[in-house]
């Protein structure tokens, strides 16, 4: 299966290693410095599992990639609109396309995006990693069990799915094709609006904000609204919540999130894919979230995105 990665950001850049690492046929798609390091230097891992290694990598563009028959589609929510612009060269009428962006809806604004033949192509996906550039060519990843969820949107089984399981099944990615993709999707949506968010509000790493009751509880309360906003917009949500905390309990206290460092350096925020999209669908459904709400005001107004 040819791999594309859209594109060799720190989630793309970590993902598109360590399939090449195990000898997939795989295409970074980057540009500017980063793809000035990756064609000479290779891309420097740092990880918690094998530790630091280079992997000499194929880097170019959606041009030099050409069709794939897989794109993992890596990139900001706020830039799908261009990004799907820039990658049509590597679409082609089979091509599967797997996003692992945050938010629930992912999939259908990506869709939006795609001409119409390629729209059924589509697999809903998420990814459970802590990983950064840490410059041109250097990827860190540092926390997060590098998991990569995914299924039709229809949920059940399909034999596409399984090529893709098999295609993405290497040492250094749990690849889990799951039968309830909408379920763990708002699984995710727990854990990011909550831990996303008040490492950013707080400017502070995971570990502070465990050390401080009164923070902790604030956390506790966003994954709590957005999972009553899941169930009240039908998705099967049973027992969740729990699972939930007591994964953000195992995270190490350096965690730190990408939207806290995205404050951090001044760069656009994901936010209204995130805690605007619980209020806002809050709003629909005459369901209050004030967690949800403050966090965004207070994110929203430090957005250089507007």
């Amino acid at each position: 299966m040819k791999i594309g990665i859209m594109a060799a950001g720190g989630v793309g850049a970590y993902y598109g290693g360590v399939l090449t690492e195990a000898g997939r046929d795989v295409t970074l798609v980057a540009r500017g410095a980063n793809l000035d390091a990756l064609k000479s230097e290779g891309l420097k891992i740092t990880s918690v599992g094998p530790g630091e290694r280079v992997v000499k990598v194929k880097a170019g563009s959606p041009s030099d990639a050409g069709v794939c028959d897989l794109v993992l589609f890596c990139v900001k929510r706020y830039v799908t609109q261009e990004a799907v612009r820039d990658m049509m060269p590597m679409i082609g009428p089979e091509t599967l396309i797997l996003p692992v962006q945050n938010g629930v809806d992912a999939a259908e604004r990506l869709e939006d995006k795609l001409p119409e033949e390629s729209r059924g192509n589509v697999l809903r996906g998420i990814t459970y990693i802590v990983s950064r550039l840490d410059g041109p060519g250097v990827v860190a990843q540092t926390d997060g069990p590098r998991r990569i969820v995914f299924g039709e949107g229809v949920g059940g089984d399909s034999e596409r799915g399984r090529r893709v399981r098999e295609a993405l099944d290497v040492d250094g990615i749990d690849a889990v094709f799951s039968d309830y993709i909408h379920r763990n999707q708002w699984n995710k949506f727990m854990f990011i609006n909550a831990v996303a968010g008040m490492t950013a509000v707080t400017h502070r790493t995971l570990g502070y904000i465990k050390d401080t009751p009164e923070a902790w509880a604030m956390l506790e309360k966003v994954v709590g609204e957005v999972e009553v906003i899941g169930r009240a917009s039908g998705v099967e949500l049973d027992g969740e919540r729990e699972d939930v905390m007591a994964y953000i309990d195992r995270l190490g206290p350096g965690m730190r999130s990408s939207l806290a460092t995205d404050v951090l350096n001044g760069n656009r925020l994901e936010v209204d894919s995130l805690h605007g999209t619980v209020g806002r669908t809050g709003r629909d459904l005459g369901i209050e979230t004030p967690a949800c709400d403050f966090i965004y005001a207070v994110l929203k107004a430090q957005d250089p995105g507007g």
